[in-house]
């Protein structure tokens, strides 16, 4: 009889004690990954945009386009319709747009008008290169348009002669 009352309480102890064990390591795991979202967080919050050094070189940067008069219309010029298969590997998707771009003046109509194979060429190499993913938010789709402007300008050189690229239509499957 002695001998059971023994292993019980010797049961009793071990488990209360695994018990206490578990509670504690627990405890520890939980905060220890609060303190590391805490920590990311912060370090979100202090990361400010003008932080990161980016230097800007003659290839990278574009210069400013002549000064225009505010009072002149805005010049508009569309794209003809543009069709392309995605970058998506486990469907076959398509991607339909109409874009009409927003051009600081004639001359830089004229300038996109004699180049348009190159910009037909770049339009549909960057759209073929996205996937629906990429594409199918807002924020993506304004991504895709501050991307597609600023290669357009650089592929057109002389200035920043698109003010702004606008999608007319934009239908992707």
């Amino acid at each position: 009889m002695a001998d059971e009352e023994e292993k019980k309480e010797v049961t009793k102890s071990s488990g209360s004690l695994l018990q206490i064990i578990n509670l504690v390591l627990l405890l520890l795991v939980l905060g220890l990954g609060g303190f590391i979202a805490w920590e990311m967080t912060q370090r979100d919050q202090t990361a400010q945009p003008g932080d990161s050094k980016k230097v800007q070189t003659e290839e990278t940067k574009i210069p400013e386009g002549d000064a225009e008069n505010p009072d002149s219309p805005p010049v508009f010029m569309e794209i003809e319709d543009i069709t392309v298969n995605l970058a998506d590997v486990e469907e076959s998707r398509f991607l339909r747009a109409k874009i009409k771009l927003e051009v600081r003046n004639e001359e830089s109509q004229h300038k996109i008008e004699t180049n348009m194979v190159k910009v037909m060429d770049l339009l549909i190499t960057e759209l073929s290169s996205k996937t629906f993913n990429e594409i199918r938010t807002p924020q993506g789709k304004y991504a895709l348009k501050e991307d597609l402007t600023y290669r357009l300008n650089r592929l057109i050189g002389g200035g920043k002669p698109i003010k702004n690229l606008y999608f007319t239509d934009f239908v992707s499957q």
